[in-house]
C-alpha cells in the first residue's frame, strides 16, 4: 500500500515555497510516516490555513493516485518518486542531501509567515526522534543544531546541560526515574519510588558520577505540557503509533492534540512496563531482526523498541512488533521504504501495518529484516 504515481507531462519546477504560493490557491501536501515529516507537514498546513490556501493532506502509505488530484503536490520529507509535477520541499534548499526536513520548512516559511515558539518546539522535538535513545547517538547533526540555535535566539527554546534523563531538574528525582524512557532504569521505571539519591541512579547506570552522562537538553520556554523536548520527541513517536500519522500531522493546527497525546503517553508507560517485563521474561518470538511480543496496544511499539535499544537488550537496528489476538502490529515509522514495499496490500491501523501470521511469514521470506532500520 502506498501512493500511486503515473507519469505526467513535466512542468517547470518551482524554486521556492513563496513562488508556489504565489501561483496556487490549493495544494496537496504529502508527508512520510516519520514524526519529523508529519510535524513539518503540519506546520506547513498551519501556514497554508493562515494564508487562506486550501489544502489536502496525504501520507506515503495512503493508496492515492497523485495524477488524479489535479493540484500542485508538495512533499515534506516524502520524496515521492515518478511524479513530474511534485515538489519536495527539502530539495528547494541549496544544501543537499539534507538529513532533515525541518530546516527546509523553517527556511521556506520565513518569507511567508512567522514560525511560532510552539511550532519551533514541535519541529525540533520531531527531528530529535532521529537521535533517540540518546545513549546510541553523540547528538543532533549540525544541520539541526542550526535550527536549535535559531530557536534559542528567538526565545522559543532554552539549551541546558544536564544528565540525559527525561525531566532532570524539572521533576523530583523519584519521578524522573519512574518516568524516564531515556535513559531507562529498569529497577525504577514504571514503579512507585519512595526515595532515591543521585548515587543510587549512578550506581544503577554503572557510572561513578552522573556528570559522565551529561548532555545538551532543550527546554521549551513556553508551557507545552512536557518537561523537555526529548520527552516531546517520545510523545510524538507515541502519537504516530497509537493515534495515527494524520493525528500527528494536524497537531500544529490544534495544539490540544499534543496535550492529549502527552497525557496518553504518560498513561501508556504502565503498559510499556508490562511489555518490558514480558521481554525480560523472554516471552517473545525472534525472527531475524524482528521481535514479536504480546503487548497492550495502548503502548507504543516504537517507544518499546527505543527503550530496548537503549538498554542494549536488542540490536540498534532491531524492531519490536506487537502481537495482539493473532495479529502483528509493525510500527510504520521504524520501517525503511524497502521494507514497506514488502508489505504490499497490508492493512493499516493508525500508525501500524497489521499482518496475520501468513502475512508476516511472507514478509520474512523476503528477508527484509536483515537490513538495518533506525527511527
Amino acid at each position: 500500500m502506498g501512493l500511486a504515481q503515473h507519469s505526467r507531462k513535466e512542468v517547470p519546477k518551482a524554486r521556492s515555497l513563496s513562488e508556489i504560493l504565489h501561483k496556487e490557491k490549493q495544494l496537496a501536501v504529502v508527508g512520510d510516516v516519520s514524526a519529523e515529516s508529519l510535524v513539518a507537514s503540519g506546520v506547513l498546513l498551519r501556514a497554508l490555513r493562515t494564508l487562506g490556501v486550501d489544502f489536502e493532506f496525504y501520507t506515503t502509505v495512503d493508496p492515492v493516485n497523485l495524477d488524479t488530484l489535479g493540484v500542485q503536490v508538495v512533499g515534506v520529507g516524502a520524496y515521492v518518486q515518478d511524479c513530474l509535477n511534485c515538489v519536495e520541499l527539502a530539495e528547494l534548499r541549496s544544501r543537499r542531501p539534507p538529513q532533515h526536513v525541518v530546516p527546509a520548512v523553517v527556511e521556506s516559511l520565513r518569507d511567508v509567515v512567522t514560525v511560532a515558539p510552539e511550532e519551533y518546539a514541535l519541529l525540533i522535538s520531531s527531528a530529535l526522534t532521529k537521535y533517540t535513545p540518546r545513549s546510541l547517538f553523540e547528538g543532533p547533526s549540525q544541520e539541526l543544531l542550526e535550527v536549535i540555535a535559531e530557536a534559542v535566539e528567538v526565545g522559543a527554546v532554552k539549551e541546558v546541560t544536564t544528565p540525559k534523563l527525561l525531566g532532570w531538574g524539572s521533576l523530583p528525582l523519584e519521578e524522573v526515574v519512574r518516568y524516564s524512557v531515556d535513559l531507562c532504569l529498569l529497577r525504577y521505571f514504571g514503579r512507585a519510588v519512595d526515595r532515591v539519591s543521585e548515587q543510587d541512579v549512578a550506581r544503577e547506570l554503572g557510572v561513578e558520577s552522573l556528570k559522565s552522562i551529561e548532555g545538551r537538553t532543550y527546554l521549551p520556554t513556553r508551557d507545552i505540557g512536557v518537561v523537555d523536548l526529548y520527552e516531546a520527541a517520545y510523545v510524538l513517536e507515541y502519537s504516530v503509533d497509537v493515534e495515527g500519522p494524520e493525528y500527528t500531522a494536524f497537531t500544529p493546527l490544534n495544539f490540544s492534540y499534543f496535550l492529549w497525546a502527552t497525557r496518553g503517553f504518560r498513561r501508556s508507560l504502565e503498559y510499556v512496563r508490562r511489555c518490558l517485563d514480558a521481554f525480560l521474561e523472554r516471552r517473545y518470538d525472534r525472527l531475524e531482526k524482528l521481535y514479536t511480543l504480546e503487548c497492550d496496544p495502548g503502548a507504543s511499539a516504537t517507544v518499546v523498541t527505543k527503550i530496548l535499544r537503549g538498554l542494549k537488550l536488542i540490536d540498534a537496528d532491531a524492531l519490536v512488533a506487537f502481537r495482539v489476538s493473532g495479529r502483528y502490529y509493525l510500527p510504520l515509522q521504524l520501517l525503511q521504504r524497502q521494507q514497506r514495499v514488502g508489505l504490499a496490500g497490508f492493512k493499516r491501523e493508525r500508525g501500524y501495518a497489521v499482518l496475520d501470521a501468513e502475512g508476516l511469514s511472507k514478509l520474512l521470506q523476503k528477508r527484509t529484516f536483515q537490513t538495518p532500520q533506525r527511527g
